[in-house]
């Protein structure tokens, strides 16, 4: 991209955020009679239900996650709490400054494959989505929101780690509320080599464990650069492939260096593969750690593991455990799932919550009044273990934070910050 064009989309950006309630509310526009309130943009056409009254019934956000494949036990779990926040919105009586609209969910099968990502967003769109939100991979974010760019609808992404899924891209209409893989990375070098030396451990030398894609290696570039300016030497390193069956070679490589602590950077799958092939060979560090790994947020991945995985400290994406809210979302998730809301399928909640606030502050269906809202948006109420969710003008959260959790009794809990820590370190 040129400076011209960087300094344009910069521009645009601050633009939007100066914009205010004002440029909302000339975009927004007025509804007319019965029948269906078509507002058209430069990226398509929306179209909305509306009553007899000119309301509009439901506004439709687009669910682009993996619901089959080696990444739909997240994925479909994701997807289901994007429905749920939904749902709760519409127990409240809907989005009141539509006239009580529904809020609909319409869900679309990545696969996990980058190659899905744009055609999903793209499929969601064309069937009435005035904004989306995805996607778990990182590779297939980017795809996904490149999309969105294309038709000028917003997209707040749920989970995606990799830096570049943002940052660099000149994007108008993508915005994340959880922290990329730099911050979660500084955020590892800062508490928890803190939270292990507090505690009476030590930690000096790190062994890192990452998937070999963009996600991973984003991380591991970020670790290397934080880790030495917090008394961390990183002595040796091993990828693995996307889509492996086995870590024993990483394992053996790992053991051959022992370091004070393995840092892992996984889907589910890898983190399993990875406390499987250390229990077949007898090793596991002083400090079995994680940075941006799902596995140990996941409650079926950590009843797989079994006792193996108690202890690990995983800097992650957090739910605010110590409010009411979050105890009550939980429940509700389990309830009607029959599954635990970990980490990752939280920050998809999360992520609705940020769009639903959207559409009421915006009081439209149409994706650039939406969009203009999210440039300048604050939410304070949300679940995440984070400040106020305030976009800066690259679509990052300025608050975006990744607590320490540690397994505890095969769950998940937070131990640092002290803020929002709902357990004490066990080191």
């Amino acid at each position: 991209m040129s400076k011209r064009e960087q300094s344009a989309v910069s521009s645009r950006r601050r633009y939007l955020k100066l914009a205010g309630v004002s440029g909302v509310a000339a975009l927004a526009g007025c509804s007319g009679g019965g029948g269906e309130t078509t507002t058209s943009t430069s990226g398509g056409t929306t179209t909305g239900t509306t009553n007899g009254g000119g309301n509009v019934e439901e506004v439709i956000i687009g669910s682009n996650h993996p619901l089959s494949g080696g990444l739909a036990s997240t994925g479909v779990k994701m997807d289901n709490a994007v429905k749920l926040a939904a749902q709760r919105k519409n127990e409240a009586g809907g989005i009141e400054a539509l006239g009580g609209a529904d809020v609909k969910v319409i869900s679309g099968d990545n696969q996990g494959e980058q190659s899905l990502g744009g055609q999903v967003s793209n499929d969601l769109i064309d069937q009435g989505a005035s904004v989306l939100t995805g996607c778990y991979s990182s590779p297939v974010t980017t795809a996904a929101t490149q999309a969105a760019e294309r038709a000028q609808t917003p997209f707040v992404v749920s989970v995606a780690a990799d830096d570049a899924v943002l940052q660099g891209r000149g994007l108008d209409y993508s915005y994340r509320p959880q922290p990329p893989a730099k911050r979660m990375a500084r955020d590892y070098a800062e508490y928890v080599p803190e939270v292990i030396r507090q505690n009476g451990g030590t930690i000096e030398t790190a062994g890192l464990f990452y998937v070999n894609n963009s996600y991973g290696q984003a991380i591991r570039e970020s670790l290397n650069e934080y880790l030495p300016q917090n008394g961390v030497e990183v002595t040796v390193e091993t990828a693995l492939e996307y889509g492996a069956d086995s870590a024993d070679t990483q394992v053996t490589k790992l053991k051959q260096s022992d370091p004070d602590t393995v840092i892992a950077t996984t889907y589910v799958p890898g983190g399993v593969l990875l406390s499987q092939a250390m229990q077949d060979q007898d090793y596991r560090p002083p400090h079995l750690t994680a940075c941006a790994s799902a596995t140990f947020l996941d409650d079926e991945a950590l009843a797989d593991i079994g006792d193996f995985a108690n202890g690990v400290l995983d800097n992650n994406y957090a739910l605010n455990n110590t409010i009411d809210k979050t105890a009550a979302v939980r429940e509700a998730f389990r309830n009607q799932y029959d599954k635990g809301m970990d980490g990752s399928t939280g920050m998809a909640y999360v992520a609705t919550e940020v769009i639903i606030q959207a559409i009421e502050e915006t009081g439209s269906t149409d994706p650039e009044a939406i969009n203009e809202t999210l440039s300048s948006i604050q939410v304070d109420d949300h679940i995440a273990a984070m400040g106020t969710i305030d976009f800066q003008e690259n679509g990052e959260n300025a608050n975006a934070l990744a607590p320490v959790n540690q397994v505890q009794d095969l769950a998940a809990k937070v131990v640092y910050p002290e803020e929002y820590a709902e357990a004490q370190p066990q080191i």
